[in-house]
């Protein structure tokens, strides 16, 4: 081999080397992608936010809490919002069925049901939004805001459609504010919701009569038929709607037939001050409906009832059949 044969094989060498340098510094890894979007985040919304180690999370408490220590194996009531760092998907009502969380913390966001299908337990991991509800919260009755990675989330695939909210894109950043409460809070919770939402609509809380187990009701129409009673079948017609509005369910024909005795606890309290012929509205907490856990939808178009739910019933008593 002659020495310029030696000169263009160093060359071509070194070339290589250049070349492979060039493309290293050009791949942008996952780690530096989310970094970089959150980064810009930060600083197009100028927010003060706290790294979260070299997670990856950044984090700003909003309320300290007061309430019980937020463990891995503590059943917590959540509401929260989260938003996409692009704005591209949004879920900010606290009443929709995606934004409500009532299971272990240490299955955090995708509940037990999700987590006992999938093989390992997310009480096993030490990962992701529980981390720093647990670390940095640490109790409950306080609200924290946190920047999720797209890498803990749904990464570079993003996800299939959630709720009647879209779809997340690729490599999304979340920003997620997250509120826990207290299990034994909870009544007082749901107390300052329904008051808010009977204002909201123009009512006067004068207007309705409270139970001690935090129903609001008001009979616009008393009824002059005949008595209801704990065991009556009754026809009736209904709406029933979440406290944002949205109607929920609602009687599809004239009227459905009931056994007062087979009903939720709500319904119980309320119906046998009623005559046939009545119309009432009652507007009542989680615990007299469905529930920390709520109810799954009974249709492949409807979301069903999200955990920890009030719900406002507006309800025609047609006929007392006994």
């Amino acid at each position: 081999m002659n020495i310029f044969s030696s000169r263009f094989l160093v060359l071509g060498f070194f070339a290589v080397l250049a070349f492979a340098s060039c493309e290293k510094k050009d791949y942008q890894t996952i780690v530096e992608l989310d970094e970089e979007n959150i980064q810009n985040y930060i600083r197009q919304n100028n927010l003060s936010m706290i790294p979260f180690g070299n997670t990856g999370m950044y984090y700003q408490i909003l309320e300290e809490g007061d309430g019980r220590e937020l463990g891995y194996d503590e059943i917590i009531p959540m509401v929260y919002t989260l938003k996409t760092h692009d704005g591209s998907f949004s879920a900010l009502d606290t009443f929709g069925s995606i934004n409500r969380y009532a299971d272990y913390l240490g299955y955090f966001p995708y509940g037990s049901e999700v987590a006992s299908s999938q093989p390992g337990s997310p009480l096993d991991k030490e990962e992701g939004l529980k981390l720093v509800l647990n670390q940095v919260l640490k109790h409950a009755n306080g609200k924290i805001r946190v920047l999720v990675p797209s890498r803990y989330l749904y990464g570079r695939n993003g996800s299939g459609k959630i709720g009647n909210s879209g779809k997340i894109g690729s490599n999304q950043s979340i920003d997620y504010v997250i509120h826990a409460i207290d299990p034994a809070d909870l009544p007082a919770y749901e107390d300052y919701s329904i008051k808010n939402y009977l204002s909201e609509l123009g009512s006067n809380t004068n207007d309705y009569i409270e139970t001690p187990s935090g129903i609001y009701y008001h009979i616009s129409q008393p009824g002059t038929g005949k008595q209801i009673s704990a065991e009556s079948t009754l026809e009736v017609g209904y709406v029933l709607k979440s406290l944002n509005g949205t109607v929920v369910e609602e009687s599809s024909t004239d009227s459905v037939r009931i056994s007062l005795n087979s009903t939720i606890a709500g319904w119980r309290e309320v119906l046998p001050k009623l005559k046939e012929g009545a119309k009432v509205r009652m507007v009542m907490p989680s615990s007299q409906a469905y529930g920390l856990s709520g109810k799954p939808s009974s249709s492949s178009t409807a979301e069903g009832i999200p955990p920890f739910s009030s719900l406002d019933f507006e309800i025609n008593v047609k006929k007392v059949l006994n």
